[in-house]
């Protein structure tokens, strides 16, 4: 009995929420997209949902889509309230949407967890009319070693790419080699290329260069990019035959998402690791140099330490250098010189800033320099060449020490004893400078507290003015109207709005009527019902309104009588 008990409790609490929580299908492949939908009923505000939880799995297309019903049924009015988005996976496997917080006013639902079941997508190119496709220079690599990625798009028909989401590479420092986000795509940029018999269009849409920084198996999320596409619509009975003129007559628009292939890197970690190394993995040489050979002591001079190659130029550290022991040693800047190429090749300069605090012959010794050669797969030690540095004698002032005076040059400034001239100020014009500042700070001071004010009066003659011209910014706004059966509901919705007696603008006809409801006589809330009815109901049909005065007539009579008493 207590087991019935709690479980009529449970129930009731469940659809007490009246929530639910809907999927288009739980089954998918990793190139499909699903909609999700929260509902809501009995709700008349917009629900606040936080879907941050979802995008760790899943990337949305479009949304969030807000949707709102209303039923009247034996009288009795019934409300609900829809938020929706339309989204893709990003991996395979069974993925688990978590329960999410919605918050309507002060209270907050939960929704239940859906789990969905997202399968490989079926990649064949020479069957499909457009794809994306993913190249990989290397799926088998060490940690820091260079991988190149490019995506590539084909295309058979005609179409235009709307929205591209790359995907992040976690785990992974990575270096743009080619990205045309901001420059304009011309026929040029098209190639032709023929797979299997097929003639495609291609276009390069991205290459990166990444470098891991750990170990593991990783996989790659997928590029996604939705296209639209001008398609022959089956529907569509030809007048004309087989005249191309007349093929765009024939054509709909319709948008496709396309996602590359699932990729997994594997990254193995470097073994036997030498003690000086700094995490260079690629192919390089090194070399060094110094400002100057010759340098009197206590002047300084700067020890370059340049390495060259292709690899991981930006996560190489400072190589231990050994300098004599009486040098004073400051790092200096680090200056990296970058030719993007396809092995993205560059240099790093390390500077070292000396200053020599005893005259003589010094050799700065050669360093040694290891790093993994990605060429051989196996360690590699470079070294530079010792350089040799001349430090002279300083030029010493000569001093007599029986007095210590300077004799060679007089560097010693005695102070003037004498009684100071000084000149005369005019003391007016002091005072009134300062009672200057004093005023302006005071004056600042209070501002905060008048500008209240000011805003507020402002404010409020801006709110009278838009009340006052509302009905004449209508009548104007319904006069310039091309196609009033298409602007009546906005033309009518900008009115109230400017009167102060509707939140948005951004309304339906129905949320329309009942917003007015205690605000308008019964009388001219029918009038704006039936207007807004008619105007609905030739919205789609095509047909011109140039011609249908009566209307716009009618719409002007509702108005001004409306705008006597509001």
């Amino acid at each position: 009995m207590k087991r019935l008990i709690l479980f009529l409790l449970s129930f009731s609490f469940l659809f007490s929420q009246n929530l639910d929580t809907i999927v288009s299908d739980r089954e998918i492949s990793l190139n499909e997209s699903i909609d999700f939908t929260i509902k809501l009923n009995n709700i008349d505000t917009n629900p606040e949902v936080n879907f941050d939880p979802v995008l760790d799995y899943f990337s949305i297309i479009s949304g969030p889509n807000i949707g709102s019903e209303y039923k009247f049924i034996n009288g009795k009015k019934s409300s609900s309230r829809s938020i929706s988005w339309r989204i893709i996976p990003k991996r395979t496997g069974e993925i688990t949407i978590p329960s999410l917080d919605v918050k309507v006013g002060k209270k907050i639902y939960l929704t239940n967890e859906i789990i969905i079941t997202v399968s490989e997508q079926i990649s064949n190119s020479t069957s499909n009319d457009m794809f994306l496709k993913i190249e990989l220079s290397n799926n088998n690599v060490k940690v820091g070693e260079q991988i190149n990625i490019k995506y590539t798009f084909f295309t058979r028909i005609a179409s235009r790419v709307i929205e591209t989401e790359f995907p992040s590479y976690e785990g992974f420092y990575e270096e743009k080699l080619y990205d045309p986000s901001g420059s304009k795509i011309t026929p040029d940029n098209w190639s032709d290329v023929v797979i299997d018999n097929y003639k495609y269009k291609s276009i390069k849409l991205y290459e990166v260069a990444l470098f891991p920084m750990f170990d593991g198996s990783f996989d790659l999320d997928p590029m996604i990019m939705k296209v639209e596409t001008k398609e022959s619509d089956p529907s569509f009975k030809r007048l004309f035959w087989d005249d191309p003129f007349f093929d765009t007559f024939s054509q709909k628009t319709k948008a496709r998402i396309l996602v590359s292939d699932k990729k997994t890197i594997t990254v193995s970690p470097l073994n036997n690791k030498p003690d000086s190394f700094t995490g260079a993995v690629g192919v390089f040489d090194i070399s060094s140099s110094l400002s100057s050979l010759q340098v009197e002591n206590g002047n300084p001079v700067t020890f370059y330490i340049k390495l060259k190659g292709e690899g991981n130029l930006d996560n190489i550290g400072r190589p231990s250098v050994e300098f004599p022991n009486n040098f004073d040693v400051f790092e200096g800047e680090i200056i990296k010189e970058r030719d993007i190429s396809d092995k993205v090749s560059g240099s790093v300069i390390w500077e070292y800033n000396l200053i020599p605090r005893k005259f003589g012959k010094y050799t700065i010794s050669s360093v040694k320099f290891p790093f993994f050669d990605t060429n051989t797969n196996s360690w590699k030690n470079i070294t530079t060449k010792p350089i040799n540095l001349n430090v002279t004698k300083s030029i010493e002032k000569n001093y007599d020490n029986s007095n210590n005076n300077i004799l060679a040059e007089k560097e010693i400034r005695y102070i003037k004893l004498d009684v100071p001239s000084w000149n005369k100020y005019n003391s007016n014009k002091f005072y009134i400078i300062c009672l200057s500042i004093v005023s302006i700070a005071f004056i600042l001071f209070l501002s905060p507290l008048f500008s209240v004010k000011i805003s507020s009066f402002i404010e409020d003659q801006s709110s009278r003015f838009k009340k006052n011209s509302a009905l004449s910014n209508s009548l104007k706004t319904l006069s310039l109207s091309e196609d009033i059966h298409r602007d009546c509901l906005i033309i009518v919705s900008t009115f109230f709005h400017d009167k102060n007696m509707i939140s948005s603008t951004n309304i339906d006809s129905i949320i329309l009527e009942d917003e007015l409801k205690d605000q308008v006589e019964q009388k001219h809330l029918k009038k704006i019902k039936s207007i807004l009815e008619y105007c609905n109901q030739y919205k789609y049909t095509g047909i011109s309104s140039e011609k249908d005065t009566a209307i716009k007539e009618k719409i002007v009579k509702v108005l001004k009588e409306i705008n006597k008493y509001v």
